[in-house]
């Protein structure tokens, strides 16, 4: 599990309890801070969901980059020259 996904978890499930407890003292301050805490804590979670699908999906390209370091490079090489071919030439 990535970092941020249990850190967000921690920070929304306090940001909820710090909401509770306002509610239940009718303290509008401690309300509003629990609910940005807990809303942090999605928002922590959500970037940790992001970060593990990318490196999810990356990590095949990065084992076979040190597996076939040459061949990656070789791979990166056309794909540059094909981009630059495409696209590195201004319309006359």
């Amino acid at each position: 599990m990535n970092e941020n996904i249990a850190e967000g978890a921690l920070r929304e499930m306090g940001g909820n309890v710090k909401k509770a407890v306002g509610d239940v003292a009718n303290d509008r301050s401690l309300q509003a801070e629990g609910s940005a805490d807990a809303a942090g804590g999605r928002a922590q979670k959500s970037l940790g969901h992001v970060q593990a699908a990318v490196e999810d999906t990356l990590a095949p390209a990065i084992d076979f980059a040190k597996r076939q370091p040459l061949a990656a490079l070789g791979i990166a090489a056309a794909a540059g020259a094909a981009l630059f071919a495409a696209f590195g030439r201004k319309p006359q």
